[in-house]
């Protein structure tokens, strides 16, 4: 089923990633980041109505599941938007190598819409997740603006890391951490990265 922005579930804060589109650039609370590869949980990604208003908290609504899309909040600025988590060690450190890109911008929704349909093509089993790379950006004209779409290519499958399962779902807490023996996983060429 290709992904329409359809699926929910609750939980706690996680640490966040933002894609800045103008920029065609990432960035978390603690600054910019070169992006290079992460293991995306396309699993348990949820999608939902995100509110985005400058100086405050995104605000969620998420769908009651992938069939089943949520009411649209009353109001102005509602838009459909996604949470997945994503962990890499080498991006975001030991201490908190789980983060959360969550939003409604366009270009973001247009470049996990076909993350999502390239996922369910491999045809991944439930404890899987995605090894992604950002492999750039490719500028797109959107009705009457433009916007810098990301590139986002699955360079493999790898049964979920034990941080991602902690999670359990988007949004839920990250705190928890695994043994080392059991915390990573590493590319064919040995190159530990998550």
């Amino acid at each position: 089923m290709p992904l329409s922005f359809n699926s929910g579930l609750g939980g706690d804060w996680t640490p966040y990633v933002r894609y800045m589109a103008s920029t065609a650039s990432w960035a978390t609370a603690e600054g910019s980041f070169q992006f290079k590869k992460a293991a995306f949980d396309l699993g348990r990604i949820q999608t939902g109505w995100c509110l985005l208003a400058e100086g405050q908290a995104p605000e969620w609504v998420m769908d009651e599941s992938i069939e089943k899309t949520a009411p649209r909040p009353d109001g102005e600025g509602w838009k459909r938007g996604f949470k997945v988590n994503m962990l890499s060690r080498d991006m975001f450190g030991e201490e908190s190598p789980v983060r959360e890109w969550g939003t409604n911008a366009t270009g973001a929704t247009m470049a996990i819409q076909k993350l999502f349909t390239d996922w369910e093509e491999m045809k991944p089993t439930d404890s899987q997740v995605a090894i992604v790379e950002y492999a750039g950006a490719t500028p797109t004209k959107v009705g009457k603006g433009n916007t810098n779409v990301p590139t986002l290519n699955i360079l493999k499958l790898i049964d979920r890391p034990a941080e991602l399962e902690d999670i359990g779902s988007a949004g839920a807490d990250a705190g928890a951490t695994s043994s080392p023996d059991t915390a990573s996983a590493s590319t064919e060429d040995g190159d530990e990265f998550i």
